[in-house]
């Protein structure tokens, strides 16, 4: 049987075709304590359509937007599948969020769903009573709670309506690029704009039937829902959720599943990385002396395009389950170190770039194309081009703007932010770029204050600095991304921030004692910081007794502040 087309079919019918065509084979699947827990593709839309059904009988209207709140599991995709069977939108959520962040959400979105794991349970009980428009709870586990509802109970039943139309402009998703005060926008995307990805992304990575893949990134990252789910269950791959990130127990399930492709972030290969250099130190002389002569023979033979690294270092293949046939990573810069060293020694790295706005992927490496350093070409039907500040396109360098079918609708009830960022077509990345002669992007800076941790989390320091101003004891802060110089995070990005005490609400002496003030400003951080998902937190600041650098119209000089950290 010839695979779906996705041109010649309704969102539906894709959705009925793939199971029908993959039948009893595992989709998803994820190892619990109590054994493993495994969805196959007709059960997958079984219990999708039971959801949708119970949702059209609880009211649910064309658009009306349903939150996931949940770790990775097979569970999150039937909700995700039902809400969208029903024409739902769905709002899905990061869940190491602190409560206010999750509240801002449901309210800002107007949520009248959430499906939810067991885990996240006490959070939903807490914030509730404060979202009027929030009418059901939708529990994912089989807790002892009466007052949900559970999903393993949902049943449509004969003659119950499944379906409601929709169409490739609708809205599917609105996800959210931050979390607690007005900085978080809802980016919307539509059918139009996952439908795009998944197909572009099939033709490039080569998905197959075969393919195994390890989803270790949390669902709501829009690389991991296109290219880890949505991608995969279209060729009828299984997906094998990993509910740890420790190097040991991605190995052993990566072994266990023989494992063929990783959708991952810059953090994680730099760790394993890491272990395999720390594992060949620890050689006695002679094999340690044999592994860097390989390694550095290998990366040679990369000049001419010779991989020589699968005959070399089978050991380290078979570490990986043996099967691997690559890496995509995004989300963050890729030290061209690991990336360098990971495909001497034989594998295939295939670095990416894009923004949640543009669903996710603008360019990608191939297995046919790459070039070392780059983040690739741009997907088949996506325009790439470079703008200068006045506004003319430029041949050398400049912001990199984009234009095609990966575009999002725009910012949720909020037209006027979409207008900064998408003009006359043109989505502006707020990324410094340059392209080679043979159409490779690469990046070499930033317009936006995004700050990108190692792990693909991007974070407006602005959201930081709002809520640390609520501080008596602060005056001024300007939070940036540091480059970290110890430890497994060695050359990412982490959060930073110079704060100006505010002088007058310490008394006498204490005003001179630096330390005492440091002591208030890091306690001041600890308690502010609890409305703060957790990677947003400070966890290092330094002290500064005079005014922040400005302009002239009292802006914050952040370049400026840059330059006061290193002095």
């Amino acid at each position: 049987m010839s695979k779906p087309n996705f041109e010649d079919l309704s969102i539906h019918e894709i959705m009925e075709s793939i199971n029908r065509r993959w039948f009893s084979k595992t989709a998803l699947q994820i190892k619990t304590k109590d054994g493993w827990n495994s969805l196959s593709y007709v059960p997958l839309g079984e219990r999708a359509v039971d959801v949708s059904s119970t949702l059209l009988k609880l009211g649910i209207e064309k658009s009306d937007r349903a939150a996931i709140l949940s770790e990775s599991r097979p569970e999150w995709a039937i909700a995700l599948f039902g809400v969208i069977s029903c024409g739902g939108i769905v709002v899905p959520m990061d869940a190491k969020l602190s409560e206010k962040e999750i509240e801002f959400i449901l309210a800002d979105s107007g949520a009248k769903f959430i499906f939810v794991s067991e885990k996240h349970l006490p959070v939903i009980d807490a914030i509730k009573p404060k979202l009027p428009g929030l009418k059901h709870i939708f529990l994912l586990d089989d807790a002892d709670r009466e007052d949900v509802i559970k999903l393993k109970d949902l049943k449509i039943r004969y003659g119950d309506k499944k379906y409601l139309p929709i169409g490739l402009e609708d809205t599917a998703l609105i996800v959210y690029t931050s979390g607690t005060t007005g900085v978080a926008k809802g980016v919307e995307l539509t059918y139009k704009n996952l439908i795009f990805q998944a197909k572009e992304l099939n033709r490039i990575v080569h998905y197959s039937e075969e393919d195994n893949f390890l989803s270790m990134l949390p669902l709501n990252h829009m690389l991991e829902m296109t290219g880890g789910l949505l991608s995969p269950l279209y060729v009828g791959a299984t997906v094998t959720y990993c509910d740890s990130l420790k190097p040991a127990n991605i190995m052993a399930l990566m072994n266990e599943t023989r494992t063929t492709v990783v959708i991952t972030v810059p953090l994680v290969l730099k760790i394993f990385h890491g272990g395999i250099i720390k594992k060949a130190q620890s050689l006695p002389f002679p094999g340690k002396q044999l592994f860097f002569a390989m390694l550095h023979l290998c990366r040679f033979l990369l000049r001419f395009k010779i991989k020589a690294g699968k005959l070399f270092f089978r050991k380290v293949h078979n570490q990986f389950g043996g099967m691997l046939r690559g890496f995509v990573s995004g989300g963050a810069p890729l030290d061209p170190a690991v990336e360098i060293d990971f495909n001497a020694m034989g594998f295939n790295i295939l670095q990416g770039y894009g923004l949640t706005e543009t669903s996710p992927v603008i360019t990608v490496n191939t297995l046919e194309e790459r070039k070392y350093g780059s983040v690739g070409k741009p997907l088949p039907g996506v325009e790439v081009k470079l703008m200068k500040p006045d506004g003319a396109f430029s041949t050398d360098e400049g912001e990199i703007v984009t234009r095609g079918d990966h575009i999002m609708k725009g910012y949720y009830k909020n037209p006027g932010k979409t207008a900064e960022i998408i003009k006359n077509g043109w989505l502006h990345t707020g990324d410094i770029g340059r392209l080679d002669k043979d159409g490779f992007l690469y990046i070499t800076g930033r317009i936006r204050n995004l700050i990108v941790l190692g792990g693909g989390k991007k974070i407006f320091p602005e959201e930081i600095e709002e809520v640390m101003s609520a501080s008596p004891y602060i005056k001024e802060i300007c939070v940036i991304g540091k480059k970290a110089t110890e430890g497994f995070k060695a050359g990412t990005e982490e959060v930073f921030a110079v704060i100006v005490p505010n002088l007058e609400r310490f008394e006498g002496e204490d005003r001179k004692d630096k330390e005492l003030i440091k002591k208030k400003i890091a306690a001041e951080l600890i308690r502010l910081g609890n409305n703060l998902a957790e990677y947003k937190k400070i966890p290092d600041f330094m002290l500064y007794f005079d005014e922040l650098p400005k302009t002239s119209t009292r802006k914050i000089k952040r370049n400026a502040v840059k330059e006061l950290i290193k002095t």
